[in-house]
């Protein structure tokens, strides 16, 4: 086996940190506004809600706030995995942020994802929420994944740890031809 690493597929172009970034801001803001109100409106076990309350110069103020139970975010951790693996292995190749941001994900050779390589590919997303409630190793695997993620900018094809683990790139989409009419 050679020391170099491989090229790229022809006409690739590494997706960069930023992009992604923004892509699963985009994700996160939408699967998270789904588990909250699935939690809210059919499942309160998934939800915690606290109420607080003071009084100032004889008015009265109450805040109510609402945070992921354990279970929530065992849920949440599920629906991550489902949300991004479903998507990135179907023939989008990519989640909806990423295709808002005009990426995708792809194999070494520029082909589809299995189902089990993008469920490799992303666990930093899933797996901090599926041990959320075992205190201590939720902070390890926390810091691992972001480690993972971090890793991004630093690496010749723009790859994160669990990209290279799952052997995955994350590339640009090819710019659409448009043809105009004679």
């Amino acid at each position: 086996m050679s020391d170099q690493e491989p090229s790229l597929p022809v006409q690739s172009i590494p997706a960069g940190f930023g992009r992604r970034v923004v892509a699963w801001i985009i994700d996160s803001i939408v699967i998270l506004i789904g588990v909250y109100v699935v939690g809210i409106f059919l499942w309160p076990d998934l939800i915690e809600t606290a109420r607080h309350a003071s009084e100032t110069d004889g008015a009265r103020l109450e805040v109510v706030s609402y945070s992921l139970s354990g279970l929530g975010s065992v849920v949440l951790g599920v629906v991550y995995w489902a949300y991004t693996a479903l998507q990135e292995s179907a023939s989008a190749q990519a989640t909806l942020g990423k295709r808002m941001m005009g990426i995708r994900v792809t194999d070494l050779d520029g082909g589809r994802l299995s189902l089990l390589t993008a469920s490799l590919r992303c666990w930093p997303l899933y797996l901090p929420g599926l041990v959320g409630m075992v205190v201590g190793l939720n902070a390890i695997v926390g810091i691992a994944a972001f480690v993972a993620c971090l890793a991004v900018p630093f690496t010749r094809r723009k790859q994160g740890l669990h990209d290279m683990i799952a052997r995955c790139l994350v590339v640009r989409r090819a710019p659409a031809v448009v043809y105009e009419a004679e």
